[in-house]
């Protein structure tokens, strides 16, 4: 690891890896059972770099399943890795054999106190256009991680169990809206407060949804419209994992099975014998609610590259 050269490349203001560089000098360099400890050594350097960027009080720390980048000071950033090791477990035992396993290196967080400084770092990963306001992310490019501004402790450990649990299903080729679905159910969970729909936000939910824009929604392009199509993406993904969590263990080897080129619907019909055009019915009445392959399809063709 001595020879190896990090390649960093200034864009928004923060240090870049050459990624590819450096998947190619693991897999030529060092022997299968070391890449979790290069992968290691390589987030260190990297975020060590970063820190360097950010300056102030900006340190890396560590713990048994994560590095840390973080400028708020030990005290507070010790406790949210506290928090991460002890909400880790509760979403592996959640998703059970659908988690991530057979990753190569630690799990790393990013926290910025400065909004400002997260929306430059977070910036680089997005299309040009209008975002939906963003709390926090997990981004799979590069090397898996997760960046999130502090604002209060509760707000951050809510953000840290949501990112997480994207990051232990991003090995899967699962919907967004399964993805998104599980993600506010276990945070919600996890936070022990209850799951509420009130009569304006099912009003919302009928006014909204028809037989063209759900297909937006079953390709996952509507969560990432600002507005109404945003906030009631998310809400019906929980409604619909709610609806399908219900088969217990089968309701696991769906995750495992769902494939967002048809939404997850051969998976759901084929392991819990539901349809999602049905199960969609069951909240927003009678309908074509059905995903449809080719309309997704088109949807992605649409994405720049």
């Amino acid at each position: 690891m001595s020879q190896l050269d990090m390649r960093f490349e200034t864009l928004e203001g923060f240090s870049r890896p050459d990624w590819k560089a450096l998947h190619a000098f693991v897999k030529q360099n060092v022997q299968k059972d070391d890449w979790g400890a290069a992968w290691t050594f390589i987030a260190q350097k990297w975020l060590e770099q970063l820190a360097t960027d950010l300056g102030g009080g900006a340190r890396v720390h560590r713990s048994r399943n994560f590095l840390c980048l973080s400028d708020l000071g030990s005290e507070r950033t010790l406790s949210l890795l506290a928090y991460a090791e002890s909400v880790i477990l509760v979403i592996r035992q959640a998703l059970r054999e659908a988690a991530w396993t057979g990753f190569h290196g630690k799990h790393v967080l990013l926290i910025f106190s400065d909004p400002d400084d997260y929306f430059a770092y977070v910036s680089y990963y997005y299309r040009e256009g209008r975002h939906p306001q963003s709390g926090g992310v997990f981004i799979t490019r590069g090397y898996a991680h997760i960046a999130f501004p502090h604002s209060n402790p509760r707000s951050a450990e809510h953000t840290l169990v949501h990112e997480l649990v994207h990051n232990l299903l991003c090995h899967l080729p699962i919907p967004a809206w399964l993805n998104e679905g599980l993600a506010v159910l276990i945070e919600r969970r996890v936070a022990r407060y209850p799951f509420l729909l009130d009569k304006d936000l099912v009003e919302r939910h009928y006014q909204h949804w028809n037989a063209s824009n759900i297909q937006s929604f079953w390709a996952g392009e509507s969560f990432h419209v600002p507005g109404e199509d945003h906030k009631l993406s998310y809400s019906l993904s929980e409604i619909l994992v709610n609806l399908l969590s219900e088969k217990g263990p089968d309701f696991i080897t769906f995750i495992k099975n769902a494939d967002w080129r048809d939404a997850g619907l051969d998976a759901a019909l084929n392991i819990l014998d539901r349809d999602l055009g049905a199960v969609a019915s069951e909240f927003l009445g009678p309908g074509n609610w059905r995903p449809q392959r080719k309309a997704i399809s088109e949807f992605f063709k649409k994405k720049p590259a």
